[in-house]
C-alpha cells in the first residue's frame, strides 16, 4: 500500500492535524549527501509540496558516506530534543532501490521516515517503537532516488497531519544495527570520538592505544593525553584537551573499541 491520501498544495487536511494549530509542523533532514547537494533541495521541494507551511531543519548532510551506524547515531543525537509529532527524514542508503523495506515509524512520540537498514536502531533502543508502516515504491519514481520519490512525500504527508496508518501497511519492527560490539560511532568536528559504549566511564583501547585517564570535562584533561568522559548523550567519548583524539590515536568511525 502506498500513500493513499492526496493533498492539495497550500491546503491543510480536514482531519488528522496534530498538536498546536498555531505552531507550524517541523521536518528534519539527515543524509550522507554532502552539504550543498541539490538532492537535499529536491527532497525539501517534495516535503513542501505536501505541507507548504512546514519548517525545515537540517540535522546534517555530512554523515560519512554509506555509514549506517554513524547515520543512526546522528539521527538520534540530532532529533532527540524535538517535540512530539515532529517528522525526521533520514537517508543513508547503500541499498537504495533494492528489496529492503521503506519505512515510516513512530518512536518516542515523533515520526521517522527512511530505509530499513538499521538507521532507526538507536532511536528505538533509546525511546521505544510505537508503530511502523511499510511504504510502497513509486512506479514512476527513480529507483536511485527514493529519498525524493518515496521518503520525502511520506514525510510531507505526516507533517500535514495525515495519519501514519494511511501511508502504508503495518509491518514488523525495523532492522537493528548489525554490529552491537563496542566501536567508534562518530568523530565530531573537534576530533572527539563518540563510542556506542554507555556510562559509567571505563578504560578502553582504540587502535592499539590504551586510554586510561578519565575526566568530567575537557578542561580536566591533561594536554596531549587522551581521556574518557561521559558525553552529553550518555555515551563514552574520548578527547584530548585542546587537541584531536582522532589524529592522535589514528581513529575513525567504525573502528573497534576494546574495554580494558
Amino acid at each position: 500500500m502506498g500513500i493513499t491520501t492526496k493533498l492539495t498544495p497550500g491546503k491543510k487536511p480536514a482531519t488528522g492535524s496534530r498538536g498546536d494549530p498555531t505552531r507550524p509542523p517541523l521536518v528534519t533532514f539527515t543524509t550522507d549527501f554532502g552539504s550543498g547537494s541539490p538532492l537535499v533541495a529536491a527532497m525539501k521541494a517534495m516535503v513542501l509540496a505536501a505541507c507548504p507551511h512546514a519548517v525545515l531543519v537540517d540535522v546534517s548532510h555530512e554523515v560519512p558516506r554509506f555509514d549506517v551506524s554513524a547515520g543512526a547515531f546522528m539521527l538520534f543525537a540530532g532529533t532527540r530534543h524535538f517535540g512530539a509529532n515532529s517528522v525526521h527524514l533520514v537517508v543513508v542508503d547503500p541499498g537504495v532501490g533494492t528489496s529492503r523495506r521503506r519505512l515510516a515509524i513512530r518512536a518516542g512520540g515523533r515520526y521517522y521516515v527512511g530505509p530499513d537498514n538499521g538507521l532507526f536502531g538507536i532511536v528505538i533502543e533509546e525511546v521505544g517503537l510505537q508503530g511502523a508502516v511499510e511504504l510502497a515504491p513509486r512506479p514512476q519514481g527513480a529507483p536511485t532516488f527514493e529519498g525524493r520519490d518515496v521518503f520525502a512525500p511520506a514525510a510531507g504527508a505526516l507533517a500535514a497531519g495525515i495519519p501514519l496508518e494511511s501511508l502504508g501497511s503495518r509491518t514488523d519492527p525495523p532492522k537493528t544495527l548489525d554490529n552491537g560490539s563496542p566501536r567508534v560511532l562518530w568523530v565530531d568536528g573537534f576530533g572527539n570520538l563518540v563510542t556506542n559504549v554507555k556510562a559509567p566511564a571505563r578504560r578502553m583501547r582504540i587502535h592499539n592505544h590504551d586510554i586510561v585517564a578519565t575526566a568530567k570535562t575537557y578542561a580536566d584533561g591533561r594536554p596531549t593525553e587522551p581521556f574518557v568522559y561521559i558525553g552529553s548523550m550518555g555515551y563514552l567519548e574520548v578527547a584530548v584537551r585542546e587537541g584531536r583524539a582522532d589524529k592522535l590515536l589514528g581513529a575513525r568511525p567504525g573502528m573497534k573499541v576494546d574495554l580494558i
